[in-house]
């Protein structure tokens, strides 16, 4: 089970970094509103990512 949450964590950072990419891509074309909803995602995903990577206190 643990393996795969890392997996899954994983793959929600590799998701952020093509928004953000795409995100970039988009504004440097001028589609602002597209942008900035890449943007976020990409945001949200490096959230997720990192709140299902850090380490947990309590007994292991």
């Amino acid at each position: 089970m643990s393996r795969a949450v890392d997996v899954f964590a994983v793959l929600l950072l590799v998701a952020a970094a093509f928004s953000f990419a795409f995100g970039v891509h988009a504004l440097g074309d001028r589609q602002d509103f597209k942008a900035i909803y890449l943007l976020v995602i990409g945001g949200l995903s490096l959230k997720a990512s990192t709140e299902i990577l850090r380490p947990r206190g309590g007994s292991a």
